[in-house]
């Protein structure tokens, strides 16, 4: 009885938000890509997409199809101190970066016009640390929650990140600033 509870109440909390995410890029994601980067959706709705993949996942196969168990090598990302460190580590790379947006008066969001590229701050150190801070959320989160498979989906958010949203991105950059935005990706490196 315990069991069906708690699968219950994992789709209860995930089917919701699998449709929030859906209908939050439906309704406000720009269908014209005109003027700005060409990326498949907002960032933080791919990081809540592929967390709440994670936790049905785990779920599912936790409370309802107990198809295996995870070996115990992977206990290190059941260590909810690491991560809780790793979600304050991100919240403070996170802040940086948008203080860095707020000063030069440009707005984070992918699907907006660029006017310049920022490259003080922390950006002098990472081209994307908005999209490190997430990732590092998204393990922290798994960590802290001792569910692995929200670490594991990480890898999905890294690829979807990487592909679909940061080269569509560059893309965008490089045509609109050209030899500026080529040199700067030549001094700073994408991700550390």
């Amino acid at each position: 009885m315990i069991i069906e509870e708690a699968f219950m109440l994992s789709l209860q909390a995930s089917l919701p938000m699998f449709l929030a995410i859906f209908l939050i890029h439906y309704y406000y994601y720009p269908r014209d890509n005109t003027g700005h980067a060409s990326v498949i959706s907002f960032p933080p709705i791919i990081l809540l997409f592929f967390i709440n993949a994670g936790f049905t996942f785990s779920t599912l196969n936790m409370y309802h199809l107990q198809l295996y168990k995870v070996p115990e090598l992977f206990d290190l990302f059941r260590h909810s101190g690491i991560g809780l460190l790793l979600i304050i580590i991100s919240l403070v790379i996170f802040s940086i970066s948008l203080n860095a947006f707020n000063k030069a008066n440009e707005n984070p969001i992918p699907t907006s016009s660029t006017e310049l590229i920022i490259f003080r701050s922390i950006y002098g150190y990472s081209r994307n640390p908005m999209y490190l801070a997430m990732l590092l959320i998204q393990i922290g989160m798994g960590m802290l929650l001792s569910m692995v498979h929200i670490v594991f989906f990480t890898l999905f958010t890294y690829i979807v990140l990487k592909y679909y949203v940061i080269i569509p991105e560059e893309k965008y950059l490089e045509e609109k600033f050209s030899q500026s935005y080529i040199n700067y990706k030549k001094s700073v490196r994408r991700w550390v």
